[in-house]
């Protein structure tokens, strides 16, 4: 079934609208009310974010649920998976069935196959600095991801990457902003030359 280019736009308009109070709340909030809103918007299942650590290596930041943190707990063990192929390459990858994909066999082993089936992922791309995670969506069932499910996954994402980079940003000018303050207050402290 195509996605609504309405409920898209209206989702993304309020998450849009809610970026200073999602900089303010923290990433692991604002990441929960990504995934929250790629589910209702992009007609999933499930879905979760993973964000790369200093090494490069996709760690799961947020879930859905218990479906879509396995999903992508289990390609962080075997460090491959949708998600792994489509932070490497920049590109979306989708599987119509990951427990019969032959592209990642050890996966299925560790997945929930009653919960995860059809699974579409994104890449989280800054527009300067290339990716940053991925989006993992999931159907409980086969799903052939249309080309239209594949552009609305996408351009979710490209929101969702910017709403991350402007939550990273608010907090570390307010990391910044304390280590003034502190500099501030430790100088107002010292006594003055004689």
């Amino acid at each position: 079934m195509p996605i609504d280019r309405r409920s898209v736009t209206r989702e993304l308009r309020f998450l849009l609208q809610g970026v200073d109070g999602l900089a303010g709340e923290g990433l692991p909030a604002a990441l929960q009310r990504i995934v929250e809103a790629a589910v209702t918007v992009l007609r999933a299942q499930g879905a979760g974010v993973m964000l790369a650590d200093e090494q490069e290596v996709l760690r799961c930041a947020a879930a859905s649920g218990p479906p879509g943190r396995g999903l992508a707990t289990a390609q962080e063990r075997l460090g491959a998976g949708p998600a792994l192929d489509s932070f490497a390459r920049d590109v979306p990858v989708a599987s119509r069935d990951l427990t019969t994909d032959g592209r990642w066999p050890d996966l299925r082993h560790l997945i929930d196959a009653a919960a995860v089936r059809g699974v579409l992922s994104a890449p989280l791309s800054l527009t300067e600095g290339g990716p940053i995670g991925a989006l993992n969506l999931h159907s409980s069932r086969v799903r052939d991801w249309e080309v239209a499910d594949i552009a609305a996954t996408t351009g979710f994402a490209g929101v969702a990457a910017s709403l991350i980079g402007v939550a990273v940003e608010a907090r570390l000018r307010g990391v910044l902003l304390e280590r003034l303050l502190d500099a501030l207050r430790g100088a107002a402290h010292r006594p003055g030359p004689e």
